[in-house]
């Protein structure tokens, strides 16, 4: 594959467009294989077949690893070997405090900032994910990533988006707690919508710190 440097590559003779660079695709790449499990926590990153893998050189890889590393998804070793982050449960409840505080003010503030179209939709999305097979992992971080999106605040998405929501799921491929509370959340979900649809900030607030809450007992105790 040959690169240019203008954010045009060659890849089987095709030219492609790319804006992101190498260490962008590199880390989505990366990232894609932890969400799927393929790369489970304890698992040793291995920068050679990684680029191999992904068609690039080592120096993307290496990025995306130590970027990796910045929102504590790998850890470095002994002779700079990189694996996958082990959590143990004293971690997982500091990650699960620090969720319930920032989505239950993402909660508060989507009740004002997320307009009726939006709040229609989430509610439609909610009882659609509740059918027979309709329930899955992904989606209840795509439920819980519409009220961030919505919410207003930028931060709260970053924080959630990086330190968060793939530490989380890193925990539940390792505790076996995959895909979880798939009878309770989904009411759960409904009655967050709910309240939100009614814009009553208290009690969407509420419901989700209680939701995410739950959620935790139900990770830290597989």
């Amino acid at each position: 594959m040959a690169q240019g440097g203008g954010g045009t590559r060659h890849q089987g003779g095709i030219a492609r467009a790319d804006d992101a660079t190498l260490g962008d695709e590199a880390l989505r790449g990366i990232v894609a294989l932890l969400r799927s499990g393929e790369l489970k926590p304890g698992a040793i990153v291995n920068e050679a077949e990684l680029a191999k893998r992904f068609g690039m050189s080592r120096g993307p890889v290496r990025e995306a690893v130590r970027r990796l590393e910045g929102r504590k998804l790998v850890v470095r070793e002994a002779y700079q070997r990189a694996r996958v982050v082990t959590l143990d449960r004293a971690a997982i409840v500091g990650i699960f405090e620090l969720r319930e505080c920032l989505e239950g003010m993402a909660c508060r503030l989507a009740a004002t900032h997320m307009t009726d179209a939006a709040l229609e939709r989430l509610a439609r999305d909610t009882e659609r994910a509740g059918t027979r097979n309709a329930f899955t992992v992904d989606y209840r971080f795509s439920f819980h990533q519409a009220i961030v999106d919505g919410c207003g605040n930028a931060r709260i998405g970053t924080v959630l988006a990086q330190e968060v929501y793939d530490l989380v799921r890193l925990y539940r491929w390792s505790s076996g707690a995959l895909p979880g509370r798939a009878g309770a959340a989904p009411a759960e979900h409904r009655a967050i919508a709910a309240a939100l649809r009614k814009r009553d900030a208290d009690r969407a607030e509420a419901l989700m710190r209680e939701h995410v809450r739950r959620s935790m007992q139900m990770v830290v105790t597989a």
